[in-house]
């Protein structure tokens, strides 16, 4: 569980409060002087901290202001009687998580506590995640110097700066995602919140639930409150990709969010105040969308107040030996074994092929062939297709026997479909089989079968 610092001078009290929350299996350290508890925070790092109101050589809130300056993020709960519940509330203002009225009893206390070392860890949870988002996402991040992605560059740069809704335009497997990080990263929100829905990867019930959040009983199986993406985004950015994929339920819903900035849990009574910037993708033409009646125009018009088109790889080949040398040196962490370079004739024919699933593509192509690899990836290393070679015999002689051919054709094509379409899918099995027309049982014995 956590560890405690409890700041209370009484000694009864001090040792009531340590008897319980170890019963809860929390670790404690009990201070008896606001000094004392100073001290403790000074050599020791808490997920929580009880303290006192009255202690008798320092001043509660003068003790609350000192802990949250040296630590920001340590949860603090307030003890304090019936007559201070207003210095109670002045303390939840400097940034106190709760506060208990004595007498209190112990399940209250175990409750409140167990709150308290949550929010420290998640808050731990998000700051190492934000961290590595950063390190990954950053300015090591290679995009290219091509002249396609130089505009594109100079345009997120300048979309950034404000807080309009963005749209990304692009192929599937492009970087639509990497692209709105981008913008989220230049932007005034960098220090808050990014975060991102697949609205195709989610089945159309649970979309709703997603964004706005729900109460308790609000459907069956809704046995706690949760908050949606919205909330969990505020201050932040919320990406939602494949946004064509609403249904005009939930866009209605959206339309009204982006109006009033209020949400409203499912189950809920109440609107909830939200200061959320969007940013979506799509890989539909949503002006054909809204000929076709899948779209509505009013929130179409509502998201595009500024439109960034993402170019395709095909466009931007120029950028191919950077971006694979980047993926190279991604693909030896998984991998686990260096890989010097990739060879000039490798170079060449990742030049030459089309690209249908753009950057993604690439980077699996590079991690595939890092694999296959001994020390320099080669064409070969790279399975990027082209003419088959015929079977042939034992002793050497082509084999011309037609249904054999067919059949290992057959199961290379399958093979390089299947890849290809959780490539564009990222991994998503439900989305590939509707890529690939079958279903998910047939998709998962043809993913046995062949390995992959």
């Amino acid at each position: 569980m956590g560890n405690i610092l409890i700041a209370e001078d009484d000694e009864d009290t001090r040792f009531v409060l340590k008897a319980a929350l170890e019963s809860g299996r929390h670790s404690c350290t009990a201070a008896a002087s606001g000094a004392e508890a100073l001290a403790f925070a000074d050599a020791l790092t808490f997920d929580a901290v009880v303290l006192d109101m009255v202690l008798g050589d320092a001043d509660g809130l003068t003790l609350l202001e000192k802990l949250k300056a040296d630590d920001p993020g340590l949860p603090v709960v307030i003890l304090t009687g019936h007559a201070d519940v207003q210095t109670a509330v002045k303390a939840m203002k400097l940034g106190a998580l709760d506060y208990l009225i004595k007498p209190f009893g112990n399940e209250e206390l175990l409750l409140i506590m167990e709150k308290a070392v949550k929010e420290r860890r998640l808050k731990r949870e998000f700051d190492a995640l934000r961290s590595h988002v950063r390190s990954s996402h950053g300015g090591e991040l290679v995009f290219g110097s091509s002249r396609e992605i130089k505009r594109t560059a100079e345009l997120a740069a300048q979309v950034a700066a404000t807080d309009l809704t963005v749209i990304l335009s692009g192929p599937s497997g492009s970087g639509k995602e990497v692209w709105a990080r981008e913008i989220h990263r230049l932007s005034a929100r960098a220090d808050s919140p990014f975060v991102a829905l697949d609205c195709g990867a989610l089945p159309e019930n649970l979309v709703e639930s997603e964004l706005f959040g729900y109460e308790r009983g609000a459907f069956t199986g809704a046995d706690r409150r949760k908050p949606g993406l919205f909330e969990t985004a505020y201050g932040g950015t919320l990406f939602l990709d494949e946004i064509a994929n609403l249904t005009p339920a939930t866009q209605a819903k959206l339309l009204r969010v982006l109006e009033e900035r209020r949400i409203r849990h499912l189950g809920g009574k109440k609107d909830i105040p939200v200061d959320t910037r969007l940013i979506a993708a799509a890989n539909k033409d949503l002006p054909a969308c809204i000929k076709d009646g899948s779209f509505r125009e009013d929130l179409y018009h509502r998201l595009n107040q500024f439109t960034l088109r993402v170019p395709s790889l095909a466009e931007r080949k120029e950028d191919i030996p950077a971006l694979a040398a980047f993926f190279l040196r991604e693909a030896e962490k998984l991998v686990k074994k260096k890989v010097e370079t990739i060879s000039d004739s490798a170079l060449a024919a990742l030049e030459a092929y089309s690209w249908p699933g753009n950057v993604r593509e690439l980077k699996n192509v590079i991690t595939r062939a890092a694999l296959l690899s001994e020390g320099e990836i080669l064409p070969q290393h790279l399975g990027l297709g082209g003419p088959a070679p015929i079977e042939t015999t034992a002793g050497g002689q082509a084999s011309l026997d037609l249904k054999e051919n067919l059949k290992r054709l057959r199961a290379e094509t399958e093979k390089r479909l299947i890849s290809s379409a959780l490539a564009e899918s990222g991994g998503n099995k439900v989305k590939a089989a509707k890529l690939l027309g079958i279903d998910r049982k047939a998709l998962y014995n043809k993913i046995s079968q062949y390995s992959l």
